[in-house]
């Protein structure tokens, strides 16, 4: 997969902090929380003609987002910047830059959330085949898939390990088609 599309490389972020996942987690809730508004931000800023403030805003992005593995926000965010730099305008990738906000403060919300507090689990075959409908309703959403959560369900799928394989890869390749495929032949 083409890392500039990638929405959050966590592998990456881990890296650019020594392996710290608590560290990692602890910096995407803060960005979140940060970014969150950028966008009324940003056009409150262009209203009032700011646009050395929303260059300012738009270039501590880029470098966050570069820093921490969210490598589709990075790249999104460069024409943006640079039309507020060099022309002091919104730049016509504006639109698709706000989408790829949404989209990496949406995937860190689900990567950081709290897990929910684990109730008695039913007989394995009824938590397989609980697995097997969350998993396949995630997959058919688009939604993005932390790594523990995944490992979850196949856990409780018990697949052969070149059928949990095929899966891991296709999901890490957001190519959810394969992934659903995989699952159904399963």
């Amino acid at each position: 997969m083409d890392q500039s599309t990638t929405v959050l490389d966590i592998d990456f972020g881990m890296s650019q902090l020594s392996g710290n996942k608590k560290l990692l987690f602890t910096l995407l809730g803060k960005f979140t929380d940060e970014y969150r508004s950028l966008d009324a931000d940003i056009q409150a800023l262009v209203a009032k003609g700011d646009f050395n403030e929303a260059y300012s805003l738009t270039h501590t992005l880029k470098g966050v987002t570069g820093n921490l593995g969210m490598f589709a926000l990075h790249n999104a965010s460069k024409p943006v910047e640079s039309a507020f730099r060099n022309d002091k305008r919104i730049a016509d990738e504006y639109p698709v830059f706000v989408s790829v906000l949404n989209e990496t403060i949406a995937a860190v919300d689900t990567l950081i959330q709290e897990p929910a507090p684990s109730v008695a689990a039913p007989a394995n075959g009824a938590v397989a085949e609980q697995a097997r409908k969350q998993l396949m309703a995630a997959l058919k959403a688009s939604e993005f898939i932390a790594e523990e959560k995944l490992d979850e369900w196949l856990d409780a799928l018990a697949l052969p390990e070149d059928k949990r394989t095929a899966i891991v890869d296709a999901v890490d390749e957001l190519d959810y088609e394969e992934a659903i495929s995989e699952l159904e032949n399963s």
